[in-house]
């Protein structure tokens, strides 16, 4: 693969491109039947007579290929990537709402220092317990197997049929409290 793209980055520019599409025709292109020579000839032409290739690519060139190659491979996937942003995005407007409400506790005048500190470190501590880790949730392709899959501790095996179905559970509930939905 890291050859491949390095050759096709030289095959970019016209000059090289057609260079080694002129590397191509040579009086090795056309296999000759071998069986009506003598062997002594098939071996001295085996070990002397070889197209001359044009290296355009270099090994420095396939190594940074390479390189590129493996950092693309390690990178999350894009689903990982929106989810950890959302969560990002989450847990920012949590800490926006208890900043607000950390000085409000901090402006009053009628408490002491020492409950104002308290509350605003329970205020804390409460959204940390949000935040915890919690399980993660691997989908499963296999369906007959969801329930009892062998998957590493605080991990769970679930089916895409299933997250659709709480997701929407609990949707429903969010719309209820507001008061919303149908009746």
């Amino acid at each position: 693969m890291a050859e491949t793209r390095a050759l096709a980055k030289v095959m970019l520019r016209k000059k090289s491109r057609g260079i080694i599409m002129d590397s191509t025709y040579n009086r090795y292109a056309v296999h000759e039947d071998k069986a009506s020579l003598p062997d002594w000839f098939v071996e001295d032409e085996a070990r002397h007579f070889r197209p001359n290739n044009v290296h355009l690519v270099t090994k420095e060139m396939i190594a940074e290929e390479r390189k590129f190659l493996k950092e693309y491979n390690e990178r999350p996937s894009k689903k990982v990537q929106e989810a950890k942003a959302r969560k990002k995005k989450r847990l920012g407007k949590a800490m926006n709402k208890i900043k607000n409400k950390a000085t409000i506790i901090a402006e009053q005048s009628e408490m002491s220092e020492g409950s104002k500190m308290k509350q605003i470190q329970k205020l804390y501590k409460k959204e940390k317990a949000k935040t915890k880790e919690d399980k993660k949730y691997v989908v499963s392709r296999n369906f007959n197997n969801v329930g009892n899959a062998k998957t590493p501790r605080g991990t769970k095996a679930v089916d895409r049929r299933m997250k659709k179905d709480t997701r929407a559970a609990k949707a429903k509930k969010r719309r209820e409290k507001k008061g919303g939905g149908r009746r």
